[in-house]
């Protein structure tokens, strides 16, 4: 799969078409050969391909990609999820705040528990944060936007990460402007919130910073948030149960930059193909013992069972990510 169907059917001396349609049945077969594992906690995602979003299903405790589809309508979400056999193995399921795969989750997976992944939450006070900044702009000098704009990148980082310097910096910025001052510290008591493991500490700090946010001038650039977490509330703070979150999102970023600077001339489908059915980045453990292919052929030839060869099984947990990216920096894939 490393030439286009129009090179292939040149060099071969064929019909384009007819390569497509010899495709479209290695792809079928390759469908059938693997199957990855269950997830037992299933993240459900989105990767930008070819300038369109598509819908990407990974298990987050293995850290790989079970699936992509062409797209994140709710109708295709219902389908591939359908299509997993056991999926009453699946006891979490970790997303954006995306209606569609919330309803699908629910219509297929009603067991399961919905987790808002934490990331996409506390990137909106990040955001609120930000539109404060902006909207200072117009009362500073152009020197200022400037040295603003080059260190917006202080206020988005949490305040025990920075270092001597950049607390410095920070410091002059909020004594200088108090409304900055304001926006930053409801940032950080948001951020502050998830950092305890205890689900009533989570919901009693959640409940003090909603009412600080809405008595404070800051108030209209976090509304969005607000009304998010007030939509989202249970889902959000399932995050306490497990933890869980999708800690690959900045792979799924890596990944996005390396397909797109390759997947110039390619189809979505010869993409979706180089990368699910690529053994090579296949995340396995090793084989274990079948108990119930071993008493079948004890079952069946007690004199003859040590000739039987399916008493190892191997799992296939999907493509991992690390293998992924660094294969796509390479060029090979």
């Amino acid at each position: 799969m490393s030439k286009t169907f129009v090179e292939v059917a040149e060099s071969v001396g064929v019909d384009e078409k007819t390569i497509r349609n010899v495709f479209k049945d290695y792809v079928a077969l390759k469908e059938r050969e693997y199957q990855f594992e269950t997830p037992k906690w299933l993240g459900i995602d989105e990767i930008h391909i070819i300038r369109r979003p598509r819908l990407v299903l990974t298990n987050i405790e293995r850290r790989t990609i079970y699936d992509i589809k062409p797209n994140r309508n709710k109708e295709t979400v219902i389908q591939r999820l359908s299509e997993i056999s056991d999926r009453t193995y699946i006891e979490y399921v970790t997303m954006d705040m995306w209606k569609p795969y919330k309803d699908a989750v629910n219509t297929i997976l009603p067991h399961a528990k919905v987790v808002v992944d934490k990331f996409h939450v506390v990137r909106m006070a990040n955001q609120a944060l930000d539109n404060v900044r902006k909207s200072l702009k117009a009362h500073m000098s152009q020197k200022e936007r400037r040295t603003l704009m080059r260190e917006r990148f202080i206020l988005l980082k949490r305040k025990h990460d920075l270092n001597e310097r950049e607390s410095f910096l920070l410091d002059t910025w909020l004594g200088n402007l108090p409304a900055l001052k304001e926006a930053y510290e409801l940032k950080e008591e948001f951020y502050w919130i998830w950092d305890t493991p205890d689900p009533d500490e989570g919901h009693l700090r959640y409940s003090q910073w909603r009412h600080r946010c809405m008595s404070s001038n800051s108030k209209d650039a976090y509304k969005d948030l607000v009304r998010a977490v007030d939509n989202w509330h249970v889902e959000i703070f399932n995050y306490f149960d497990k933890r869980l979150t999708n800690a690959y999102t900045e792979s799924i970023n890596s990944i996005i930059r390396q397909v797109e600077r390759m997947g110039r001339g390619y189809s979505f489908d010869v993409l979706r193909a180089k990368i699910l059915f690529n053994e090579k980045l296949h995340k396995k453990r090793k084989p274990r013992f079948n108990s119930s292919a071993f008493n079948k052929a004890m079952l069946y030839d007690t004199f003859n069972w040590y000739e039987v060869n399916d008493h190892d099984i191997t799992d296939n947990f999907g493509v991992d990510f690390s293998t992924l990216i660094k294969n796509l920096e390479k060029g090979d894939l």
